[in-house]
């Protein structure tokens, strides 16, 4: 199916690496091609809808949008794809790509690799590849964990974790369910930002050499042990905080300063009508947390009749003007470094505080490996902070399990 695809596109007279300004004089869609695009329900079925009209505007061709949920978009192009009409172009998360491409559901970019790489931030660029670094990807939007916090109780932005540490000695009080700086302490999805500060990963290659697994490496271990600086800070069991609905209730109530958390979170806590502010991680002994980045993705599927039709238009949505225009529509942060400088200096705080974040973000790797990681780390974060269980040896007894599990599929 591939070297169909690309002899194909190459027949157009189009290289692989050709840019996209190259692309759109070189490559046409095909002669009565019709698309269908995947896109979330909402907000991005209406923005994917006005880029279609957009589209068919300059190429005239039909396309038409259907609401899918992301999550089951690659499930449903490996269950029925060869049986059934699924979508040309499909948004979803960038950590089901290693699956996607595994499965052989989706094709390689091969209008815009150059472009992502150049164009896009790297956790978005990254997030687009697959275990060898080909890029399959159209990276469309990002999220990544920020800080939140109440300008009365915090009246000066708190701009590193030295100065949330000096302002809770008079403010944490557990009896009184007071605390200045919430998060999610036993997910390392949250607390994989402090384990980084040394340089501790996943896995080695950008996420991608699962045989390289760095959760307790020397600068994980010491990241993992400044986090427990932060211990007075907020609640001394994690348990207590492992309920997203009773951080934010804290918070939203004004006993919690501040709470690390991501923009799905804003809403809420503008409707609960706090003095609320926003910044990007705090820095912390001189170093910045880096965060994991999540990734919404567009990529081409295999199945497609029109694949010369569907990478310009994956290609189209993904440009600056269409990732501003999205941020217009639906408020989701682009990952293209043009539209975010943009936002950077016209956007609200909430917007200048994740597209900062974004510079300092990895992206969470997407290879199946990954699985193996969340439930060990959970336990030697939970057992480091409760039990005050040694650093090293909890994350080396994380590192074996997750090496074991591996081997097990190998």
């Amino acid at each position: 199916m591939k070297k169909i695809i690309l002899s194909a596109l190459l027949s157009s007279g189009l290289m692989a690496s050709a840019l996209p300004v190259m692309a759109s004089q070189t490559i046409q869609p095909e002669e009565g091609a019709a698309l269908q695009v995947w896109a979330d329900k909402g907000a991005s079925t209406d923005f994917m809808k006005y880029a279609a009209k957009e589209f068919e505007t300059k190429y005239n061709i039909d396309i038409d949008v259907r609401s899918v949920s992301p999550l089951n978009a690659i499930n449903r192009l490996i269950q029925d794809g060869s049986s059934t009409r699924v979508g040309d172009i499909v948004e979803f998360p960038h950590d089901f790509l290693g699956r996607a491409v595994t499965s052989g559901v989706i094709m390689e970019n091969l209008v815009s690799g150059d472009r992502v790489d150049n164009d896009f931030i790297h956790s978005a660029a990254v997030a687009a590849k697959d275990s060898k670094g080909v890029t399959y990807g159209f990276p469309l939007s990002f999220e990544t964990l920020v800080l939140f916090y109440n300008k009365d109780l915090l009246p000066q932005t708190p701009t590193s974790f030295e100065q949330i540490i000096e302002f809770s000695k008079g403010y944490t009080n557990p009896k009184e369910h007071k605390y200045a700086l919430l998060w999610d302490i036993q997910n390392y999805y949250e607390s994989r930002m402090f384990l980084s500060m040394y340089n501790g990963y996943e896995f080695g290659n950008d996420g991608r050499d699962a045989n390289d697994v760095g959760i307790a490496t020397t600068g994980a271990v010491k990241g993992i042990q400044a986090m427990l600086e932060l211990r007075d800070t907020t609640n001394s069991n994690s348990e207590d905080m492992n309920q997203v609905q009773v951080r934010r209730g804290l918070f939203t109530e004004g006993k919690a300063a501040a709470i690390i958390d991501g923009p799905w979170a804003v809403e809420g806590y503008i409707n609960s009508g706090i003095n609320l502010g926003a910044v990007p991680v705090p820095s912390f002994k001189g170093k910045k947390p880096t965060t994991f980045a999540s990734v919404k993705m567009l990529a081409v599927s295999s199945f497609t009749q029109y694949p010369r039709a569907a990478q310009l238009f994956a290609d189209f949505v993904t440009s600056e003007d269409m990732q501003l225009k999205r941020f217009e529509m639906m408020k989701a942060i682009p990952p293209h470094k043009g539209a975010m400088e943009k936002l950077a200096k016209t956007g609200d705080a909430f917007t200048k505080a994740i597209i900062a974040q974004g510079y300092h973000a990895d992206a969470m790797p997407s290879i199946p490996e990954m699985g193996y990681v969340w439930q060990p780390a959970t336990a030697a974060l939970a057992d480091i902070w409760n039990n005050k269980a040694d650093v090293q040896a909890s994350l080396k007894k994380a590192e074996s399990v997750i090496k074991q599990q591996i081997a097990m599929q190998q």
